[in-house]
């Protein structure tokens, strides 16, 4: 037996992450990247369309807080910045190969950490680990990628509030909202 409450509150609150959304030409990219990793290191790639850079995985957010949120992160004030994607890596605890810059520039820091600042006023928790910005691209890999990736630039000009819904055939990411970052 369910309790009502319970499943009220579910109702009420959405699985929700921040991330970095590539541009169509950049996830292009990406995708053929993680074509040809599948190729030499088996495993599940990651569907096209759910390519991203994660910032902050927020969880099950309920509805007063996503709104409060919102309405903080419409008011951040913090400058587009130039990301390099010039690292191919391996968390091999979980099997899962990702791209990532060899060095953080000041802009992703700045907003990362201003990201984890408001989610921390307003009572959401955040992971504690070091932050390791990456984008998987490959999950349940067979191996480690070994070789160097031709550097990706990417003008990282707005971040993204997105939900997080699991299917029977994978996870559906839905963009709830974009925030633009200031002109530099």
């Amino acid at each position: 037996m369910s309790d009502p409450e319970v499943n009220a509150g579910k109702a009420s609150s959405r699985r929700l992450f921040l991330a970095c959304w590539p541009d169509q030409t950049l996830q292009d990219l990406l995708d053929s990247l993680a074509q040809r990793l599948q190729k030499k290191h088996g495993g599940r790639k990651t569907v096209r369309e759910n390519i991203h850079l994660t910032l902050i995985f927020l969880g099950q957010v309920q509805q007063h807080k996503e709104q409060q949120l919102r309405q903080q992160l419409r008011t951040l004030d913090v400058k587009q910045f130039d990301l390099e994607l010039d690292e191919a890596g391996a968390f091999t605890h979980c099997r899962i190969n990702w791209v990532g810059p060899r060095k953080i520039p000041k802009g992703l820091k700045n907003l990362h950490q201003a990201l984890k600042n408001i989610s921390h006023g307003l009572g959401i928790h955040t992971e504690e680990r070091a932050y390791k910005p990456h984008v998987s691209l490959l999950r349940k890999a067979e191996s480690q990628p070994e070789h160097a990736i031709e550097p990706m630039p990417w003008k990282v000009d707005r971040y993204c509030l997105i939900e997080s819904k699991l299917k029977s055939d994978g996870v559906q990411y839905d963009i709830v909202e974009e925030f633009q970052l200031a002109e530099t």
